[in-house]
């Protein structure tokens, strides 16, 4: 009786909500019912924004279903699958109901690892970040500004992401491009965790002696871990460069294999917390027993919705240096204030 009585109503609620398909439906454990708009799921937490209240973020274990059909979502599980569908209300406790164009997938709520809208508009599939910082020493008169901008634009099959950072230094009297980089790189996913990869990228590190490095590189990688509060990257191919060095010395074309690990690490209850870690590693084919290295380390700690008070750390080595070079290994540290579009 029980269970044709839940039966009936989620129908009931299901055809209004088909009907006015303004409003999306958490429905709690508790039996609380909360109408608005799913925005995200990401790390075992859905950010909902309720009619008429300001956005909350909800565990998704508190949940016994969810009613989300205005929209088609981009829905990835813990076991490594993709979806792109509708969400309506499932029957047992704690699942929801994808409805793509093909099935209806019964899924467990907290076994989805991320969800986001999935975008017909060319613009609305862009997300990204803004980075701007600046720190000044009044006794020496010594300014530095760093930023860092990204931006992702996602298909179902293609992934393309663009970068762009750069540390420069300032004084009364002069004006120092430090460090610079420029990337763009594509995937193209066979599954939900292998794809293939291509880059270009510019870079210039006055510490290592390099003016000026371009490189081209093609590969494969696979996203190796995807939880609920952990993701994890590796890629592996061959990369070729042409670098100038500070004291204008050309290398002529260099070939290197490279290898990439990177996780991010998410922590979407308060404070709203996230972790991203990346290091490359390149070995050259060109010059003997020459190897590089270069890697990023960003914490982000979210101060009000979309502006996050960013500490970052970079390092970059190079076993062979130019020979203008100050040193063979280059760190630092950064801060700065972020914008999440």
């Amino acid at each position: 009786m029980k269970k044709a009585t839940w039966l009936l109503f989620l129908a009931l609620i299901s055809g209004k909500l088909i009907s006015q398909t303004s409003s999306d439906t958490l429905f709690f454990r508790n039996g609380s019912i909360i109408l608005g708009e799913v925005k995200t799921i990401k790390l075992g937490v859905i950010n909902f924004d309720p009619t008429d209240a300001n956005d909350i973020s909800v565990q998704l274990i508190k949940l016994k279903t969810i009613s989300a059909s205005k929209v088609i979502f981009r829905i990835e599980t813990t076991a490594d699958q993709v979806y792109y569908g509708r969400l309506i209300p499932a029957l047992k406790q704690g699942f929801a109901n994808i409805v793509t164009n093909r099935d209806t997938v019964e899924q467990e709520i907290e076994k989805i690892s991320v969800l986001y809208p999935f975008k017909d508009a060319f613009l609305e599939r862009f997300s990204g970040n803004a980075t701007l910082g600046y720190t000044y020493t009044r006794s020496s008169k010594f300014g530095r500004v760093n930023f860092d901008l990204s931006a992702t634009y996602l298909t179902r099959k293609d992934e393309m992401t663009f970068g762009a950072a750069g540390i420069y230094s300032v004084s009364d009297t002069a004006f120092s491009r430090d460090q610079e980089d420029v990337n763009f790189k594509y995937n193209y996913y066979l599954s939900p965790t292998w794809f293939l990869t291509a880059f270009i990228s510019y870079q210039r590190n006055l510490e290592l002696g390099i003016s000026r490095r371009y490189q081209q590189g093609l590969g494969a990688g696979n996203k190796f871990i995807t939880t609920r509060h952990i993701y994890g990257w590796l890629r592996t191919g061959v990369a070729i460069n042409q670098q100038q060095s500070t004291d204008n010395v050309k290398s002529g074309t260099l070939t290197e294999l490279f290898g990439q690990v990177q996780f991010n690490f998410f922590r979407f209850t308060v404070p709203k917390i996230s972790l991203d870690f990346s290091q490359t590693f390149y070995y050259s084919l060109s010059q003997k027993d020459r190897i590089r290295n270069s890697g990023q380390t960003n914490l982000n700690w979210e101060l009000v919705s979309d502006f996050n008070l960013n500490l970052g750390f970079y390092n970059n080595y190079d076993s062979k240096p130019p020979a203008s070079a100050i040193s063979t290994f280059d760190f630092g540290i950064i801060f700065g204030v972020s914008y999440k579009f």
